[in-house]
């Protein structure tokens, strides 16, 4: 019973690296940054892989096979066949663990553009220091703002 578990699990976490990799995250250990009175917590591959993995598992264990499996007591009766692992289950899985990592990933993002917005607002004006903020992902507009603070 535990290795269905497993596999779906091992899908989200495969999905939350997915995620990792089609954001500005990559695989960058968890750390945080911080700008003035603002820490930013960034989860970084790991945390893209966690969550994935506990947005998997929630997800199939309310719509997949363990949806009607008794936790407590004895079953009998309908719903007490063998629990197996369908590859639907497993590609759900990865999909519900892209989804659940890139919530995560867009909250940091939205922290750090928020930041970067307010901190650039603090400093000395810079046409360049602009230009690059519109071009930059948002990991890389904070630390060009928190480097226009600073000067």
């Amino acid at each position: 019973m535990l290795i269905p578990i497993g596999i779906v699990m091992l899908s989200g976490a495969v999905g939350g690296i997915v995620n990792a990799l089609v954001s500005d995250n990559g695989f960058v250990r968890p750390s945080e940054e911080t700008a003035g009175d603002v820490t930013i917590i960034r989860p970084g591959f790991a945390g893209n892989a966690l969550l994935g993995a506990v947005a998997a598992f929630i997800s199939w264990g309310l719509y997949g096979a363990f949806s009607s499996a008794a936790v407590w007591g004895a079953s009998s009766g309908m719903g007490t066949e063998e629990i197996t692992v369908s590859i639907s289950s497993i590609a759900g899985a990865v999909m519900v663990g892209i989804g659940g990592a890139r919530w995560l990933t867009n909250e940091v993002d939205k922290k750090l553009l928020r930041t970067a917005a307010a901190t650039a607002a603090a400093s000395k004006a810079s046409f360049d220091d602009s230009q690059k903020i519109a071009a930059a992902t948002p990991a890389q507009a904070f630390h060009i703002a928190k480097k226009m603070y600073q000067e």
